[in-house]
């Protein structure tokens, strides 16, 4: 039996389309589908313009005989925390999942995420993939990586209070980016938490936070927080948040060589950058909007000096983190080194 079509469907179904110009056909028996599961909401933008293309380009390179489910908003397990576990455990073939959720884990990878290494997502992306063979590929033995990529370094959104100099945010209770950049916001005299993403609105608006350090793409859509935070501020040195999409191992060496190929051809760094691409101009986007409309924020823009004393705080802080890895045998200041040359 033959099938010379496949259907596409929107978020939540099957995403995928076939080549079938010149009487292309597929035989039943090697179709394969693969469960793609992320814990954002359908609006977020690796449900609209990372997964989804990936989905179109595998099936049509396949004629559809390998297609993507994209399972969105935590439909085969709620939370972030366990992303990387429930690919591990091939509760979804493929997962999105932010490492900073378990830093444990990955280590080596949480060094290209501190303040320093780059000023915008393609630069961190690419940096993470010139260090990725020599530094971090251990981390991601147990999977077979499709992507590796970063958002936009941070901003900072207070409640009730502006910060124009580092001394304005002492006291205050500020989300950090992820466990490994407390140290960065407690240098700087922060009261510094972390949560995830998932519960900073809440936490915002009721003054259970006074403020959030976050990529500006969370301003607006989808996690509006320009509502709850009436400050912006911006200018200083900060980490990125990193993430990963990944197949389960086992899942991957059972394809057949035709369907790893396609896999190979439309993922790794290419993919990452598309990626790294779509996302960053989220957070510019929303970034120029907060700066030059004022959109629901007042924003500020750090002076040199009020950047400097920030920084020097960073630095030190960055030197902190690097030295305690060392501690633990991680080469950081290594990969530090390379990820920033």
């Amino acid at each position: 039996m033959y099938i010379s079509k496949v259907i596409f469907t929107t978020i939540g179904a099957t995403l995928g389309t076939a080549l079938v110009a010149g009487g292309l056909t597929v035989p039943m028996a090697q179709a394969k589908e693969l469960k793609m599961a992320t814990f954002m909401s359908p609006k977020h933008p690796i449900n609209k313009g990372v997964l989804p293309p990936l989905a179109k380009a595998i099936a049509a390179e396949t004629g559809g005989s390998l297609t993507l489910k994209l399972f969105p908003s935590g439909q085969l397990g709620k939370g972030p925390v366990a992303q990387y576990k429930r690919v591990i455990e091939n509760v979804a073939e493929i997962t999105f999942g932010i490492q900073g959720y378990t830093p444990t884990i990955f280590q080596r990878t949480m060094v290209v995420g501190q303040p320093g290494v780059g000023k915008s997502s393609q630069e961190v992306t690419g940096k993470i993939w010139n260090v990725y063979d020599k530094f971090l590929k251990p981390e991601y033995s147990k999977v077979k990586v499709l992507a590796l990529f970063s958002n936009w370094p941070p901003v900072l959104i207070t409640r009730k209070k502006a910060v124009s100099k580092m001394a304005d945010i002492k006291g205050l209770k500020i989300r950090a980016p992820s466990p490994s950049n407390i140290p960065q916001l407690k240098a700087w005299g922060a009261a510094a938490v972390y949560m995830p993403v998932s519960k900073i609105y809440n936490a915002l608006q009721t003054g259970v936070l006074d403020g959030v350090y976050i990529s500006p793409g969370a301003l607006y859509v989808p996690w509006r927080l320009s509502e709850p935070g009436e400050y912006v501020a911006a200018g200083m040195s900060g980490p990125t948040s990193l993430f990963f999409i990944a197949l389960n191992k086992q899942v991957w060496d059972g394809l057949s060589k035709s369907h790893q190929a396609a896999v190979n051809k439309h993922t790794g760094r290419k993919y990452s950058m598309m990626a790294a691409n779509y996302w960053g101009g989220i957070d510019a986007k929303q970034l120029a909007t907060a700066k030059n409309q004022q959109k629901g924020v007042k924003f500020t823009q750090l002076s040199k000096k009020a950047i400097a004393e920030f920084d020097a705080a960073t630095e030190k802080s960055v030197e902190a983190f690097l030295a305690a890895k060392e501690k633990k045998g991680i080469p950081a200041r290594a990969i530090y080194k390379a990820a920033t040359q």
